[in-house]
């Protein structure tokens, strides 16, 4: 890797490198949370594989587990949904990318609030589709302004993507921009794609049941994306589940028939153990914020400028002023001190910025957050 070339994908193909030589990498750039899955889901796995739950079924997912995902979302957010409306997926990427393709012909241009996950952006260009930015900033808490909003309405679109709460802000929209934002893409009749992996990771427990999920507007034009991949620090699972309407669901599983055939089924058992089990997104919950607020603290010592998350385990922080060249800082620390970090460039060109995760114990970030502070010595030097 040369300098000039810290992407996300860089960064972590480089990190591998490193360990595969033997050396210890401090993994801030992934958002894989280090916590061991709860024992009754492991176990679960495997009594349901040994009970021969190991064959071919339905490409929708398993009845059982569709009705434990509306039940979930009941008793969560207070919805009612169908079992028709859910399909089961191999996480959230998978059913972004099928219904992208799905409703490839009819769209041509996507709205986008940046910063975000940079998987939307490349689906997109995969299939040809346009995407229009919509570049939020710092001083706004990296919400839209009004000029933003106007902005919006004034564009011609057939899709948006939302995810709230924010990857790789960690702030959540507030019910009433979602409701602004909501309005003008119905105005358009156009489809509303709401990311809402990291709902449960809300730090206010008592705000999740007000969170402004897509489902709760009952539009017709509206899909929910969801994983237990961090609800449940369950990312190697590969399990997650797509809401939207049946005609667009039955069109998803025609690509399932003819790729993956479906889900395995004692994956969904798992599920069903996991999502019954509502102590387990709070105990985690409690976890995330603990560990991102802590990391937050030594950050802000360091100089890093940043809004405080209110949920997930990321921040994204702007770098102190005397760090001219964050991609080339990023490469050397990663080389020198072994931390990893994301770079902002992969969240929409936010090239002062750097996102870090939050995802290990406490007396591991302050191996990191060690390191990090050493190099930031010798780099003023």
């Amino acid at each position: 890797m040369e300098r000039g070339e810290a992407t996300h994908y860089n960064i972590f193909k480089l990190a591998q490198k490193l360990e595969m030589e033997g050396k210890e990498v401090i993994h801030f750039e992934v958002g894989d949370p280090y916590i061991d899955i709860d024992e009754e889901i492991n176990e679960e796995l495997c009594r349901r594989a040994k009970m021969g739950y190991t064959h071919y079924s339905s490409p929708y997912g398993i009845d059982e587990f569709r009705v434990a995902v509306s039940d979930y979302l009941k008793n969560t957010l207070g919805i009612d949904i169908n079992t028709d409306n859910i399909l089961v997926t191999p996480g959230s990427k998978s059913g972004l990318e099928m219904f992208i393709e799905v409703v490839s012909k009819e769209v041509e241009d996507v709205v986008i609030l940046y910063p975000t996950w940079g998987t939307y952006e490349w689906l997109l260009k995969y299939h040809g589709i346009r995407f229009k930015a919509i570049k939020t900033q710092y001083k706004n808490y990296w919400r839209p302004s009004e000029d933003d909003l106007t902005q919006i309405e004034n564009m011609d679109f057939q899709m948006m993507i939302l995810l709230n709460p924010s990857n790789p802000t960690g702030l959540k929209l507030d019910n009433d921009l979602m409701d602004k934002l909501v309005d003008i893409a119905m105005y358009k009749d156009a489809i509303i794609v709401s990311d809402e992996v990291y709902y449960q990771t809300i730090y206010d427990e008592n705000y999740i049941e007000k969170y402004p999920s897509i489902l709760k507007y009952e539009y017709e034009y509206g899909v929910a994306l969801h994983s237990l991949s961090k609800s449940h620090a369950m990312t190697g699972y590969r399990l997650g589940w797509i809401t939207a309407k049946k005609e667009w669901i039955d069109k998803m599983v025609k690509i399932i028939q003819h790729s993956y055939t479906n889900i395995p089924v004692f994956i969904q058992y798992a599920g069903i153990k996991a999502i019954k089990n509502l102590e387990i997104p709070k105990r985690l919950r409690t976890i995330y914020r603990d560990r991102t607020l802590y990391m937050a603290e030594k950050l802000e010592k360091l100089g890093f400028r940043f809004h405080r998350p209110d949920a997930t385990f990321y921040i994204f922080a702007e770098v102190p002023d005397y760090i001219t060249d964050t991609s080339e800082f990023i490469i050397r620390l990663l080389r020198d001190e072994l931390v990893a970090l994301a770079p902002g460039n992969s969240f929409g060109g936010y090239d002062r910025f750097i996102r870090f995760s939050a995802v290990y114990p406490k007396d591991k970030i302050d191996v990191g957050i060690d390191r990090l502070a050493n190099f930031l010595m010798k780099w003023t030097k």
